[in-house]
């Protein structure tokens, strides 16, 4: 048997009571098509009012042999369910609500169509009777008359609007007079401003010309004196810090910390040199100039000569033929590769070499002069200021003078003292004698050589033989040695070049000055550009001024011409209106009667678009009513799938829980009843079921929609378990699962309790499966069903079978 295309499967679930087998889906949906074929003009307010059970029902679906888990299961799907019913029952109640109103809009419609119609008629009248008027007057009017009227009316018009005129033409003149005199304060504002800008700007010019005079004529750098701080020893093992020049000592000085017999004497740090302060000249103290070699000699010589006068000792003497002899020294010293001993004349030294190196570089006789001792020190090396290398010398000589260790041979030597002035001294000599002394730096050795001489003035000799001396009781060659001495060094301070304090604030006074002239400058700049602006304004301030004032004198002749003209229109007039007094007062009679008659009109002509507007919001209204239904019966059939699809589950888990229980009276096989799988099927060309019968008896092509075959209804023989589902070919065409409502009857009815439908695979209730039974061609407006009122063959059949099978499940027990 073919099959329409809109045939759908529906499985219906079969109940064993004892040992019959009985179909209650089918009773039920045959019911309910019977009741909804008997059920004509149902609104649409009472459809699928009645798909929820009651209470009572959902208690009595509860399955005893159900899990915990199972039962949670039911109770939440059951949860679903009923929310979707009450979903269902609130959208019902909303669209019968929204209905309600739509009836009661479109009933308005009849009665505002009404008001428009009288309205347009009332208005048409009062234009007819408007225009009969205008009529009336045209033939009432005198003879020229009206032209003369019009004429004095454009002459009275025409002289209000040049009265108007001199008004304005009087205020613009008066504005602009009034702007004229801003402008001319503004401007005089603002040259005064000027003229202060000026004035501050050649101020602030003279004063930093002055300024800058200043600063011409300030000197850039001056000399300032540091007076002398010298520092005394420290200790041993913490020596004073030098970092100047201030601060270098002229005086040798006892330590007094107990070292005095050291034999290291190089390894003390009574003094530290620090570069913090230090502005003395850079030197290489590998390559020191003779100068430089001269000023380190100074400062040693003033040393030297502290400590003699410390002991009433006369000062030694130092000159250019001593520090000659120094470098001849430092010569031969050099020449023989001495570095670390003294020079020894005799043993690493000739007496011929030192003759004609020291000596012989003065004069040729050196009778009465002898070479009495010799010293040594050690630079560190790293001295690359003069200030560190005389720090350097202060370490030597304080540790030859009070670190020398047993003998005191360095002392000795600087002393040259008699034994009654230091005890024991190998260089004591109790005559009277000459000292000199000379300076040398041995690059090669990074040595100080100290070199003594003495002259003895009482017995002056060579080789046990007088040699004569000067007046001055020297000799010759001593007479030498004596010439272009050099002083001792003493600190009295020092003098520094340094930037002129005065000059510095000579600077910062002319840059100040120019920071003000160039604010003055701006500020004049500023000045001047507002006094131009200003000028500028007033000037168009005075030639609108000149136009105002022409334009008011051509408003005034203006006027005058009007008011002319205007008492011989009125003269005109006077003129006709004697010439013509009975006919006037018909005349005015009529244009008293259009008046009326005009405003009349007016106000039904407001009325009229009144009424045409309270139409056009009501057909509005009801148009969106009609909207808010439409999308309220979408609505419907969304909450309605959702329903079938929470159904589902809640008889899935219902299965599920009846699945526990495995006794005789349930069987869970399903029995296809549908004829689509088994020998049963009519495939005849006489079968009356098929869909491609020739009878057109049914207008909706639905003949196959209700019958089934008694193959459908299984015998009592069948043993399949009570879970077992049928399949059904239902012809379903125009969609009215979707439109269809529950018979009241059905909710009561024993057989829906434990009933489950499928469709499309899909679960179904009772409740959808009754709705599907209907058919909701609503009315737009009325909500009333448009269907067949007598009961069909198919609804008699389908009530007979539904008697059957509520009789046979009624007296069925719950599993």
């Amino acid at each position: 048997m073919r099959k329409d295309y809109h045939d759908q499967k529906n499985h219906y679930k079969m109940y064993k009571a004892g040992k019959n087998w009985l179909f209650a889906g089918i009773g039920v949906i045959t019911l309910a098509s019977t009741v909804a074929m008997t059920t004509p003009n149902a609104h649409a307010a009472e459809l699928n009012n009645d798909t929820n059970l009651s209470s009572t029902q959902k208690d009595e679906q509860k399955v005893t042999s159900a899990t915990p888990a199972q039962q949670a299961a039911i109770d939440d799907a059951q949860k679903d369910v009923d929310q979707d019913n009450a979903d269902i029952t609130q959208n019902q109640k909303n669209t019968a609500d929204e209905q309600a109103n739509h009836d009661i809009l479109t009933d308005q419609t009849a009665g505002k169509q009404s008001d428009v119609d009288q309205a347009q008629a009332d208005a048409d009248k009062a234009n007819d009777q408007v225009d009969k008027d205008k009529s009336a007057i045209d033939d009432a009017v005198p003879t020229d008359y009206q032209d003369k009227e019009d004429a004095e009316q454009q002459a009275q018009n025409n002289t209000d609007k040049a009265q108007d005129a001199v008004n304005q033409t009087t205020t613009d003149k008066n504005q602009a007079q009034k702007d004229v005199d801003n402008a001319s304060n503004k401007a005089d504002q603002a040259k005064t401003a000027k003229d202060d800008a000026a004035k501050n700007k050649t101020d602030a010019q003279d004063q930093a010309d002055a300024a800058k005079n200043k600063v011409d004529n300030t000197n850039k750098t001056t000399k300032v004196h540091h007076d002398a701080t010298p520092v005394k020893p420290g200790t041993y093992d913490k020596g004073n810090v030098i970092d100047s020049e201030a601060s270098l000592p002229d005086t040798l000085l006892d330590p007094k910390d107990g070292h005095t017999d050291d034999v290291a004497y190089y390894g003390s740090s009574w003094y530290v040199y620090d570069s913090k302060n230090d502005k003395s000249k850079k030197i290489d103290i590998n390559n020191l100039t003779q100068n430089q070699i001269n000023e380190l000699g100074q400062y040693a010589l003033g040393l030297i000569n502290s400590l003699r006068k410390q002991y009433g000792l006369s000062p030694m003497i130092m000159s250019d033929n001593t520090q000659k002899m120094a470098a001849g020294d430092i010569a031969i010293r050099n020449k023989n590769g001495i570095t670390d001993d003294h020079s020894l004349i005799g043993n690493n030294i000739s007496q011929a070499d030192w003759n004609k190196y020291t000596f012989d570089s003065i004069a040729g006789n050196h009778d009465g002069t002898k070479f009495a001792a010799q010293n040594l020190g050690f630079f560190f090396g790293a001295e690359d200021t003069m200030l560190a290398a005389k720090v350097s010398v202060l370490q030597m000589l304080t540790a030859m003078a009070f670190d020398d260790g047993p003998g005191n041979y360095h002392r000795q030597a600087i002393l040259m003292n008699p034994n009654s002035v230091d005890g024991h001294n190998i260089y004591s000599d109790e005559e009277d004698v000459t000292y000199y002394f000379g300076y040398g730096h041995q690059s090669s050795g990074n040595e100080s050589i100290f070199d003594f001489w003495k002259e003895n003035n009482s017995n002056v000799w060579n080789g046990g033989i007088a040699v004569s001396t000067g007046s001055d009781g020297h000799s010759s060659f001593a007479s030498e040695l004596m010439k272009h001495q050099k002083t001792g060094y003493t600190n009295n301070g020092t003098d520094t070049i340094e930037t002129n304090p005065a000059y510095t604030n000579a600077v910062n006074d002319y840059n100040q000055a120019l920071a003000q002239l160039t604010s003055a400058n701006k500020a004049y700049n500023q000045a001047n550009d507002a006094y131009n602006n200003a000028t500028n304004n007033l000037n168009d301030a005075k030639t609108n001024l000149a136009n105002a004032t022409t334009k008011l004198e051509t408003a005034k002749s203006n006027l005058n011409d009007a008011k002319t003209k205007l008492a011989d229109a009125k003269q005109a007039l006077a003129d006709v209106t004697t010439q013509y007094a009975d006919q006037l007062a018909a005349y005015n009679q009529a244009k008293a009667t259009l008046k009326n008659d005009q405003a009349k009109a007016k106000q039904l002509n407001q009325d009229l678009a009144n009424a045409k507007k309270a139409l056009a919001d009501n057909q509005s209204s009801i148009a969106t009513s009609e909207a808010k239904i439409a999308q309220l019966q979408d609505q419907l059939k969304d909450l309605q799938a959702k329903l079938a699809k929470d159904e589902k589950n809640l008889a899935d888990a219902k299965a599920a829980a009846e699945n526990n229980d495995n006794s005789d009276d349930t069987n869970t096989g399903d029995a296809d009843i549908d004829n689509n799988d088994s020998d049963d099927t009519n495939t005849s060309d006489d079968d009356t079921n098929t869909n491609n019968s020739e009878d057109t008896s049914d207008t909706n092509n639905n003949s196959d929609s209700n019958n089934h075959s008694d193959d459908v209804v299984p015998s009592q023989s069948d043993t399949k378990d009570l879970n077992n589902t049928v399949d059904i070919t239902e012809n379903t065409q125009n969609n009215n699962v979707e439109n269809t409502a529950v018979a009241n009857n059905t909710k009561s009815s024993p057989v829906t309790q434990n009933v489950v439908y499928k469709t499309n695979n899909q679960t179904v209730t009772p409740a959808q499966v009754a709705a599907s039974t209907f058919n909701q061609s609503q009315l737009p407006q009325t909500g009333e069903n448009q269907q067949n009122g007598k009961m069909s063959i198919i609804g008699l059949i389908g009530l007979a079978l539904s008697s059957l099978g509520l009789a046979k499940l009624f007296g069925r027990k719950h599993v």
